[in-house]
């Protein structure tokens, strides 16, 4: 607590900022965890589905329940109506719930750092304001301390937007995998869907 005192007002706001960056962080790794997609399985499926022309046992690697279920459910019935506009519908559907707070955890790593430089130019500007109302010359402790404070807050900016980056990254390139795996199921089955008829 004393250094948030430390640091003045701009430490509220950074604090703010690393406890909603904190609970992304985990809600998402949470939810990332609970998400199977793609195992390790899912290229041995999908040469599979290609050598059986059947996707049931890609589709049933989804799971019945879940964000997952509804994509296999349209991709295991080969006479799905409107399959191709489904998948997609449904891909973007999970999609957008593996994305789900990236954009604001992605924002917050940004104004972290941000917000520390913005403490240490008042606490430079204070500093240099007491400076220049000492009448009886610059006490170097005064100086030093003020410097300190105001370096307080750009320490604790990067603090908090390093390790939410990389949790970003990490979360951004989970995301990225189970798109391009979605794409790859549909496209697979649609080929094999229009090399049937």
């Amino acid at each position: 607590m004393w250094l948030i005192e430390m640091g003045g007002w701009v430490m509220w706001p950074l604090l703010l900022v690393s406890v909603t960056a904190l609970g992304i962080i985990v809600e998402r790794g949470l939810f990332l965890s609970s998400f199977p997609f793609p195992g390790k399985e899912f290229p041995a499926l999908l040469l599979e589905t290609t050598r059986t022309g059947d996707p049931s046992a890609l589709a049933g690697s989804l799971g019945a329940s879940g964000p997952l279920s509804d994509f296999g459910r349209i991709l295991g019935d080969m006479d799905y109506p409107n399959k191709e506009a489904a998948l997609r519908v449904a891909g973007g559907a999970v999609v957008r719930q593996l994305e789900a707070g990236l954009p604001t955890l992605s924002l917050l790593t940004r104004v972290a750092p941000l917000l520390g430089l913005l403490g240490t130019v008042f606490g430079m500007i204070t500093t240099f304001s007491r400076i220049s109302e000492a009448r009886s010359g610059v006490d170097m402790n005064m100086l030093a301390g003020g410097i300190w404070q105001a370096l307080l807050t750009t320490a604790a900016g990067l603090c908090i937007a390093i390790p939410a980056l990389f949790f970003l990254n990490h979360y951004q390139n989970r995301a990225r995998r189970a798109a391009k795996a979605l794409a790859e199921a549909g496209n697979t089955v649609l080929l094999l869907r229009k090399e049937k008829k």
